[in-house]
């Protein structure tokens, strides 16, 4: 896995050593002797990692961490502080500063290559979501908040460990300090029924588990199926273990704490990958909401017409001959409504049409707002004696009553063209059919359903 790593120590031979060490992995790596040239480096060439030595003149190491946590344009980097000291208290504020992890002099070479390929995998998911959500919001979409600092309160988390009294100890912390929701189940078998019920926020998984149970193997588990792969796993190896650390980061562990595991790093860690998971999630979100904006009519919410065509070929492809209808409607004299009452209450008409005819169809009828007035339905799986109820249905639910336009009432009627899916009918001609049959009912009077075969 490549990846650009900015060293930062004060110290040239530490800076040297490490360097070394992740260039001879083929990662690109760039160093800094203090913390302001750091700080310069991210804000020019933005690393996927830094590797942050905590103790430097000028800027330490917390406040380079702080400053580059709370930049909207870096926030996302993963941090890792590289400090002597191996007290819980010194990794606890450097979480609480904003690292993602936190490494002790001497560093270890295996807890090392771990850290840095699971967090750049984690940076690699955040770049391709971050670029995507960029780009529906340029379509007018809301941003998606810029910080990581996100409350975690209400969030649930599962704890799975190897005593029980030490997994009651553990919910108990996370409870009092972060305000989650705790669940035990009472080995890894029952764990993952559970998760696939409800599947949770966060994991806390002991490396060894009760009647031979193993977390690494959970772990492994959760990550392969769908409905846990976004949680967060926090895995809790025997003291010293690196090994079993490292290789529960490759398998999926977002984090990992080694026994006895200290309370205030436990809320710090818990809490850090909490804020992440909640941070993706939101760009999740925002990413489905711009696909949602792509293919949907803002007016009306209905599909649009680039979704209808896509759809609609699909539709066709699993067609059997006479068990496909498409109408296509279009509201009555609207232009006079726009005429006599005003643009904003012909926009209001055609919000209640896409109300009242989703109302009329089947869930799993294609409806679609084409342009103006001028709308789709596709209903896949219907003969024409189904589709001429659903037609006529329609008809006669935008006929009466009027439309309650605010201080006002409003006569709306709709003219139906029908055509049936035959074999070598095309998206296009079977639209164009029904197009035809459409312009029959307009001429034939209006306010009525006309079939391809009677146009």
């Amino acid at each position: 896995m490549s990846g650009r790593i900015l060293v930062v120590d004060d110290v040239a031979t530490n800076r040297m050593l490490l360097a070394a060490r992740l260039g001879a992995d083929y990662y690109d790596v760039t160093t800094a002797a203090n913390g302001r040239d750091a700080l310069e480096i991210c804000a020019r060439e933005a690393p996927d990692l830094v590797l942050l030595d905590v103790v430097m003149p000028e800027l330490d190491g917390f406040e380079v961490c702080r400053r580059i946590k709370s930049d909207p344009q870096l926030h996302h980097i993963p941090v890792v502080m590289i400090t002597a000291l191996n007290e819980p208290e010194e990794r606890v504020r450097g979480l609480e500063a904003g690292a993602d992890d936190f490494l002790t002099k001497p560093v270890n070479e295996l807890e090392l290559n771990a850290r840095v390929r699971n967090l750049l995998r984690m940076k690699m998911m955040i770049d391709e979501m971050r670029l995507r959500v960029e780009t529906t919001q340029s379509l007018g979409l809301e941003a998606v908040r810029a910080e990581l600092d996100v409350d975690v309160s209400g969030a649930n988390v599962m704890i799975v460990a190897a005593e029980p009294d030490s997994a009651r100890r553990r919910a108990d912390i996370l409870r009092k300090a972060l305000d989650v929701r705790v669940r035990i189940p009472p080995n890894d078998r029952e764990a993952l029924t559970m998760a696939e019920a409800a599947p949770p926020d966060a994991f806390l998984i002991d490396r060894r588990l009760p009647a031979g149970g193993d977390g690494l193997r959970l772990v492994s588990a959760l990550r392969s199926r769908q409905s846990t792969r976004a949680s967060a796993i926090v895995l809790v190896a025997p003291e010293g273990d690196a090994a079993s650390a490292a290789k529960g980061l490759d398998l999926g562990a977002g984090d990992y704490l080694f026994e006895p595991v200290d309370a205030a790093e436990l809320v710090a860690r818990m809490r850090s990958q909490l804020r992440r998971k909640r941070y993706a999630d939101e760009l999740r979100d925002t990413l489905l909401d711009g696909l949602r904006l792509a293919v949907t009519d803002p007016l009306t919410g209905l599909f649009n017409r680039r979704y209808a065509a896509t759809h609609l070929q699909g539709l066709i492809r699993n067609a059997r001959d006479g068990e496909l209808g498409v109408m296509m409607m279009d509201i009555d004299r609207f232009k006079q409504v726009n005429d006599t009452y005003g643009h904003a209450a012909g926009d209001a008409v055609l919000r209640e049409f896409a109300r009242r005819l989703k109302a009329n169809v089947r869930g799993a009828d294609l409806t679609a707002r084409l342009g103006g007035e001028e709308f789709l339905v596709a209903m896949p799986d219907a003969r024409r004696e189904a589709v001429a109820a659903a037609a006529e249905r329609v008809r006669a639910a935008i006929q009466e009553p009027p439309f309650d336009i605010g201080d006002r009432e409003i006569p709306v009627t709709v003219s139906i063209g029908v055509a049936m899916y035959a074999p070598g009918d095309g998206a296009e001609s079977l639209i164009e059919a029904a197009d035809a049959a459409l312009y029959a009912s307009k001429n034939g009077g209006r306010n009525r359903v006309t079939f391809r075969d009677a146009a």
